[in-house]
């Protein structure tokens, strides 16, 4: 790997690690409470969705939301009890989680204070601990869209359909001075290949760091949910290693790996995107396509002008490496919730069902609660890797009987 390689490299990955180790550190206050939407200066319906999380170290007893008119008129302020999100079993409540919401209706129009409080449970000596978020304000009006992001309309078919030309043609472009598929030679220094690599890593990496720096700023980010070490995350930190690793053996690997993980999710989040009330043009809606459509073409890339190939030994290899991780990362889970906000972590929907709802709680019925709803996890991932893996031996076989 050149040197100016390796500077990207290094850079890139201790820009966006160093930036979770960073915010990790900044909210790690034993006791907080905050509001994720709406944003400041936002303009919201008179009956609106309002939500946030909330952590103590002794534990919750209630959580409330307020509002009042920004400019006084007589009007009392609005007060509703807040619902946390809980973990279920069979519809039970196992424990709750640090993130709530609250549907609150307002009587009138204009700009309204809105805030919450969090009430812990009493010490002992009878004194209770109660925080609040700072007061923002929202610009309220009857009728007002919502932008909640609807699947399968113009703002999803877009993105899908500027992915798709965006891989196939960088595909195409890489192939110019690449090896053959399936060679061991690297590609020349600035062949396409290397420039798709170099424009690809830069785009990818950016977009992750700005992501971060957003989320947090919004509130939006947490430790329990915003780790690079879900699937997805570790493609976008390991896809640029496997461009530029001067092994063959070292880049075959991580594309055994990272083609099964990050093409398979990603795919998975494109078809059915869950970014809730985050739709065209919001931030979060360009920087959801520009990650996960960056994954499939990295993947494509890789596939059409990277030297690699998939085989029997890759989808093996995916399998094997994938199932040695889940130990640490459940282990990792359950070490993340004696930290602030005091969820286990769900990476690799190891911990528990995801409270919007997933073909994981049907799981969760059959095989019982985490850890052994895996057994159904552990299907679903074979049958997926299946599903990845067939169009190569099927390809394969088509070339021989032309």
């Amino acid at each position: 790997m050149r040197r100016s390689r390796k500077v990207l490299i290094a850079c890139g990955f201790s820009c966006i690690v160093g930036a979770q180790i960073v915010f990790t550190a900044l909210l790690s206050n034993p006791n907080g409470v905050r509001i994720k939407a709406p944003q400041p200066s936002s303009s919201v319906d008179r009956s609106f969705v309002m939500t946030g999380d909330a952590w103590m170290k002794r534990g919750i007893a209630s959580i409330q939301v307020f509002a009042e008119p920004a400019q006084g008129g007589g009007l009392s302020p609005v007060v509703v009890a807040a619902r946390r999100d809980e973990v279920r079993y069979r519809g039970k409540a196992l424990y709750p989680l640090s993130t709530w919401s609250a549907t609150i209706t307002l009587p009138s129009d204009g700009p309204w204070r809105i805030w919450a409080r969090a009430t812990g449970v009493a010490a002992s000596d009878g004194n209770e601990l109660s925080i609040e978020t700072a007061k923002r304000v929202v610009r309220v009006a009857a009728g007002t869209p919502t932008r909640e992001f609807h699947s399968w309309t113009v703002e999803h078919f877009i993105p899908l359909a500027l992915i798709l030309a965006a891989a196939v043609g960088l595909g195409y472009l890489a192939r110019r001075g690449a090896p053959v598929s399936g060679g061991n030679s690297r590609a020349v220094t600035g062949s396409g290949f290397d420039r798709v690599a170099v424009g690809i890593t830069i785009a990818i990496w950016l977009n992750e760091f700005i992501y971060q720096i957003y989320w947090f700023s919004v509130d939006g980010w947490s430790v329990s949910t915003a780790l690079m070490i879900q699937m997805c995350g570790l493609s976008i930190l390991f896809f640029p290693i496997a461009f530029f690793s001067e092994s063959q053996r070292v880049r075959q690997f991580l594309f055994d790996v990272l083609y099964f993980w990050g093409i398979g999710g990603a795919i998975q989040a494109l078809i059915a995107p869950d970014i809730g009330a985050n739709s065209f043009p919001d931030y979060r809606y360009f920087s959801f396509f520009v990650s996960h459509g960056l994954i499939v073409t990295s993947g494509i890339v890789m596939s059409m002008a990277g030297g690699v190939r998939i085989t029997l030994r890759s989808f093996l290899r995916a399998a094997i490496v994938t199932n040695i991780l889940l130990i640490p990362i459940y282990g990792i889970d359950l070490a993340i919730g004696l930290i602030p906000p005091y969820d286990p972590g769900d990476y690799f929907v190891l911990t528990f069902p995801p409270p919007t709802g997933s073909i994981v709680d049907l799981f969760s019925d059959i095989f019982g609660p985490s850890p052994r709803y895996v057994i159904g996890l552990e299907a679903m991932g074979i049958a997926v890797f299946a599903m990845l893996y067939a169009p190569w031996p099927l390809a394969r076989l088509i070339r021989r009987r032309q």
